[in-house]
């Protein structure tokens, strides 16, 4: 049985792959079921992209980068099994997207708003604060609050290489506490930390562990049915008995999840073993991908 797991180089122009305790550990657990694991960074070579072939079970898709979910998006369309799918990758990565799928799905996301012009955020800052965030974004990057007239004049309008107008994401301020609450999932299976934001330090990151009621939980386990994610997180703000959903991550890195590693490694493995078998049957060649 073979699994490759994508991960993401140090840097934009360090591709030398990041391999965090986390996920050392599950690729060890695996190894240690007897499944045979590759670590791929496809921006660490030149893909001949006229190769691209099935070669394992199952891909993990832990890296986002646009390359990671181009070339994701080939082997998808070739039938590739992964965790979690590219679609449901794709669609969590863009905030306007994802959003919009939460709140149809009647999911408590504060009132969101797009726009190509800094300047129509103006008339929302009459009912409170906004956030400002890159519609592509992760890890908090390019985050801001904005609280009056004069820091919306200053926001750049965003545009693509040829000069395209790229969209404005912003979220009226939820209620909060002082602290993130982060839910992590597996299946159906649920940890939660609360930690400070943004987390400066490994210690920050790490958190405190946090017990949750059933409709946080419940509350989690359907963003992931929103969305079509199977290992993910989900960022709530919490104020008494009101909690919102600010953000949604694919494959996150789990940090101060007690035990995590041991339910992923085994979701991971009886997701593989099914592909395995499903290829066996359907009779699927799996090819060298260069």
């Amino acid at each position: 049985m073979k699994i490759a797991f994508f991960l993401q180089g140090k840097s934009s122009t360090d591709h030398t792959v990041h391999v965090s305790a986390v996920t050392d550990e599950i690729i060890g657990r695996l190894n240690s079921k007897g499944a045979h694991v590759d670590i791929m960074v496809p921006e660490e070579k030149a893909l001949n992209v006229n190769e691209i072939r099935l070669q394992y079970d199952l891909y993990i898709l832990k890296s986002k980068t646009p390359l990671t979910l181009s070339l994701a998006g080939a082997l998808s369309a070739s039938g590739a099994s992964m965790l979690n799918t590219w679609k449901a990758t794709l669609l969590n990565r863009n905030k306007v997207i994802s959003t919009a799928l939460l709140a149809a799905s009647s999911l408590p996301v504060p009132p969101s708003w797009a726009t190509g012009q800094p300047l129509q955020f103006l008339p929302l800052l009459k009912e409170g604060p906004l956030w400002i965030k890159p519609v592509n974004g992760s890890r908090g990057k390019g985050v801001c609050r904005i609280t009056n007239d004069a820091e919306v004049t200053n926001q750049k309008s965003p545009a693509d290489p040829y000069g395209l107008p790229l969209p404005l994401f912003a979220q009226k301020e939820a209620p909060s506490e002082g602290r993130d609450l982060k839910v992590y999932v597996v299946g159906d299976k649920t940890w939660a930390i609360t930690r400070p934001w943004p987390a400066r330090s490994m210690e920050d990151k790490l958190g405190q562990p946090a017990v949750i009621s059933q409709e946080v939980r419940l509350t989690a386990l359907a963003c992931g049915k929103a969305l079509g994610l199977t290992i993910y997180g989900v960022d709530f703000l919490i104020s008494g008995d009101q909690f919102y959903v600010v953000d949604i991550n694919a494959f996150p890195g789990f940090k101060g999840a007690s035990g995590a590693p041991f339910y992923i490694a085994d979701y991971i493995y009886r997701a593989a073993c099914y592909s395995s078998s499903k290829n066996q049957i359907g009779g699927v060649r799996h090819e060298q991908f260069k």
